[in-house]
């Protein structure tokens, strides 16, 4: 919710999907260059950077 509120403007609770999506393409992004994952999906809050 936060994500779509703070890129489009409102809550966008239906389309999840669309974030879940962009998150997926960073992740394949950043595995060409480390092995490390640096976002941790947090069940029930949504996603945080780890250092």
């Amino acid at each position: 919710e936060t994500i779509y509120e703070k890129l489009w403007g409102y809550d966008g609770e239906g389309d999840s999907i669309v974030v879940k999506e962009h998150i997926r393409k960073i992740r394949n992004k950043l595995a060409n260059y480390t092995e490390k994952n640096y976002i941790e999906t947090v069940w029930g809050v949504g996603y945080r950077w780890i250092k």
